[in-house]
């Protein structure tokens, strides 16, 4: 069992330990995406790229939509963590396919004034998002991780799993605007742009705000511990 599946730096050599860390139904759902850790294992030593601070977003985006979609409903189970991870797995699709293009974008995104999907679409014709959903549905990896991949940015428009979507799209704002491990989207992200997302409105649709308030403190305490936990992991 490889340990970049769980984000450790040291190696997870039997169930017993893997249990330990995540939880029996956690890795059933990790088991579903071991071929594309495998791809990024590869791709990481091809292409320049800050590739440690990009999982830390991957892990951190998996941590906090859990934090998220519970300040709303019980998860039922390991699914919305999975979906946090893998929400840029386009990114790492595009710099595999297509090297040099993607090298262009980084340098472009790099000045950090233009949107990173907007920069994909003029060079590439296709951005992170929808050719991060091609990938997942050619693996036949499940819908929620499709959608996932293909509306974090837009989960006002999912017609399924939108609360799970939802929980991505703030997971990763949050994460940008604090500035914790790296999307390759160097547009920098207000905390006033973070809660007026459009998620929070998928999440709390009858705008309660005293519930949101809550949420948004649970939030911001997570966000206080979360570096120090990736920095222990990645």
């Amino acid at each position: 069992m490889n340990s970049v599946y769980y984000g450790l730096t040291t190696p997870v050599n039997s169930i017993e330990e893997a249990v330990f860390y995540l939880g029996v139904r956690q890795i059933r759902q990790l088991t579903m995406v071991t071929p594309i850790i495998e791809d990024f294992q590869r791709l990481t030593r091809q292409c320049n790229f800050p590739w440690r601070e990009f999982w830390q977003h991957s892990i951190g985006a998996a941590i906090l939509t859990r934090e998220v979609i519970s300040t709303v409903q019980p998860p039922n189970d390991e699914s919305d963590y999975v979906a946090g991870l893998v929400h840029d797995v386009g990114k790492i699709v595009m710099a595999w396919s297509f090297p040099d293009h993607f090298a262009e974008i980084h340098r472009q995104a790099l000045q950090g004034t233009a949107d990173l999907s907007q920069i994909e679409l003029e060079i590439l014709g296709i951005d992170h998002s929808e050719l991060g959903a091609l990938y997942l549905e050619r693996h036949r990896l499940p819908e929620l991780m499709v959608k996932a991949a293909r509306f974090h940015h837009k989960p006002e428009q999912a017609d399924r799993y939108a609360h799970v979507i939802a929980s991505v799209q703030i997971a990763d704002l949050l994460l940008r605007s604090e500035k914790i491990g790296c999307s390759g989207n160097y547009v920098p992200v207000t905390r006033e742009q973070c809660l007026a997302a459009p998620g929070w409105k998928v999440l709390f649709p009858n705008a309660q705000e005293a519930e949101q308030a809550i949420a948004k403190a649970s939030l911001h305490r997570s966000l206080e511990r979360l570096p120090s936990v990736l920095e222990g992991l990645v």
